[in-house]
């Protein structure tokens, strides 16, 4: 995977000409280490993928150096992805990815992967960003850094109630029963 991220973060030489909110394509091979015993990508490596996509996609907005000179990070807290069609060995194929949004807390991304215009997956990744101390950066001072952005104007509302969901069951509302615990009375 190593390799990977070198290549995604484009040895952070991309100059950053596109807006926060584009869509951004970072291309990819489903390799044997991807692979598995189905001999298909194994569903964990689409979400090691998808955080190199989202590397290339801040170097490709400039956003990469900026968090970096300022000591902030990404770090996911949640995420949702649907697969549709399974990704083979030697396919080549592309992940697109565009930030379509923030909240108070995170920055919201779409994720799909694709193989010419067939989608064989679709994510949206709640991202936060932290300082040097590990304290939350709120979206908004990432907004203002010197970044062309063009966000939509607001969040598609699944997201916000997905967002929200996520929130509640965070905080310990969500309990599991004992039948899904597989405890018996």
């Amino acid at each position: 995977m190593t390799v990977r991220w070198i290549i995604a973060m484009k040895l952070l030489s991309a100059s950053g000409t596109k807006p926060v909110g584009a869509v951004c394509e970072a291309a990819f091979r489903v390799l044997p280490s991807d692979l598995d015993m189905l001999m298909h990508m194994t569903n964990g490596r689409y979400l090691s993928i998808l955080d190199a996509a989202r590397i290339a996609y801040m170097s490709d907005t400039g956003l990469w150096r900026k968090l970096r000179t300022r000591g902030w990070h990404p770090v996911v807290v949640a995420q949702t992805i649907t697969y549709r069609r399974p990704l083979t060995l030697g396919t080549r194929y592309e992940v697109r990815t565009a930030m379509i949004g923030v909240d108070a807390r995170n920055v919201y991304f779409e994720q799909e992967f694709h193989v010419g215009a067939t989608t064989y997956a679709f994510a949206v990744v709640a991202v936060r960003y932290l300082d040097r101390s590990g304290e939350s950066v709120p979206p908004a001072r990432l907004l203002a850094l010197d970044v062309d952005v063009a966000l939509p104007q607001s969040l598609p509302e699944w997201v916000v109630e997905w967002s929200e969901a996520i929130r509640t069951q965070s905080a310990g509302d969500a309990v599991l029963t004992d039948s899904a615990r597989g405890t018996h009375a």
